[in-house]
């Protein structure tokens, strides 16, 4: 916050209580100190730029991996992968092995069954050794996971490739490097 924008506040402050009598002071006083607040909250909420160099380049590897899977084309020069659109980014998934046709997909309130589910980082790292078999809460999961499982039908190989936004954000998380892209392989068994 600029030493100018604090001088102007506090001078707008000081001449509108110059001409008031005593009783209107505690209110202004008041005002004022939830105004100096404001700004002290404001000035400590902004954008944190204080990244090491090492950190900021991770986030940029692993946004540019996002981008290089977002425009993959197959040899028919179709998306490779579909983007859902959740919270304000966008994860990505494909359907890697299909069987049989199903009409029904998960909702909030579901608890899904699913087989040979792995996790990973974009360099292959596995923060999520693969699981034989497990059932969770739709609500339980992280946000791109259940936005991807919204449109899973039950049978489908999926991998879904989760931004750091809808997984688990820019602190690290039990080993998870902040900022990561998650890449995770499973199969829908069924639906609870």
């Amino acid at each position: 916050m600029s030493y100018a924008y604090l001088r102007a506040v506090f001078s707008y402050i000081y001449f509108n209580t110059v001409h008031m009598n005593h009783k209107d002071y505690f209110r202004e006083g008041l005002r004022a100190f939830l105004a100096i607040g404001m700004i002290a909250i404001l000035t400590a909420c902004g954008d944190d730029d204080s990244l090491a160099p090492e950190e900021q380049a991770y986030i940029d590897e692993n946004k540019a991996f996002i981008w290089e899977k977002k425009t993959a084309r197959d040899a028919n020069g179709d998306p490779l992968y579909t983007p859902i659109v959740a919270l304000g980014d966008t994860a990505l998934y494909r359907v890697t092995h299909k069987e049989g046709e199903w009409e029904s997909l998960p909702v909030a309130s579901s608890t899904v069954h699913v087989l040979d589910l792995e996790g990973r980082l974009i360099d292959g790292t596995i923060f999520q050794s693969l699981i034989d078999s497990a059932q969770f809460q739709m609500t339980s999961l992280i946000p791109g996971l259940t936005a991807i499982l919204y449109r899973v039908h039950p049978d489908e190989t999926i991998e879904a490739i989760i931004p750091a936004s809808l997984g688990y954000g820019s602190n690290d998380y039990l080993g998870i490097p902040g900022g990561s892209t998650l890449v995770f392989t499973f199969t829908l068994d069924k639906i609870l």
